[in-house]
C-alpha cells in the first residue's frame, strides 16, 4: 500500500473514532450529585459524552482554608441547557447557614429563545440565598449540602430554585 494512502486510511479511522458516539462515561452517582427544582421539575446535573473523552457534569473548587467555594452543573432539558452556579468566596463552615456576602455568587443560567440578558437568573438578594452544609469529609473529598434562591433576569423575570442538594468530590 502506498505511504499516502496508509496515512489517508489512518486520518479518516481516527476521525471515526473521536466522532463515534458512545455511552456516557458514567460519574459514581453518590459523589457527583447536583439536583434542583425549578417550575415544579427536578432536575439532575447530567452530561452527553461526545466522542472518546467522555465528560463532566458538575465541576467542583474546594479550598478549605479559606472556606471557599465553586460549584457548577447542568443538563439538557427540554433541548436548552439549563446550569447551576455557586460561588462562596469564603466563610463555608459545617452546619451552618452559610453568610451569603456581595462577593458570593448563585445563579441559574437557562437558554432560551430571546435577549441574553434573559438568560440568567441572578439571587435576587442575600436574604432571598439559603446554603447549608451538612458534610464535608477532608479524608475522603466530599462536601454535601443544601440550597435555595430566588432569582431574577434583566427582563424582571423570576424564578424559584427550590429543594437544591449537591454531594461532590472535590
Amino acid at each position: 500500500m502506498q505511504p499516502i494512502l496508509k496515512y489517508k486510511l489512518a486520518v479518516l479511522s481516527l476521525l471515526v473514532m473521536l466522532t463515534a458516539c458512545e455511552e456516557e462515561m458514567p460519574e459514581p452517582d453518590e459523589l457527583r450529585v447536583l439536583e434542583w427544582t425549578v417550575d415544579g421539575e427536578r432536575h439532575k446535573a447530567s452530561c452527553e459524552s461526545q466522542g472518546l473523552f467522555g465528560c463532566t457534569a458538575i465541576d467542583v473548587a474546594y479550598y478549605p482554608d479559606l472556606g471557599s467555594l465553586e460549584l457548577t452543573g447542568g443538563a439538557k432539558i427540554n433541548g436548552f441547557t439549563q446550569y447551576i452556579y455557586i460561588y462562596i468566596h469564603r466563610g463555608l463552615e459545617l452546619h451552618r447557614h452559610v453568610n451569603i456576602s456581595q462577593y458570593d455568587d448563585m445563579h441559574l443560567y437557562k437558554d432560551f429563545s430571546g435577549g441574553e440578558e434573559c438568560k440568567q437568573f441572578r439571587a435576587i438578594n442575600e436574604d432571598q440565598r439559603l446554603l447549608y452544609i451538612s458534610e464535608i469529609d477532608s479524608t475522603n473529598r466530599i462536601i454535601e449540602g443544601y440550597y435555595e434562591f430566588e432569582g431574577i433576569n434583566d427582563c424582571q423575570d423570576t424564578l424559584k430554585i427550590k429543594d437544591g442538594y449537591f454531594k461532590v468530590s472535590f
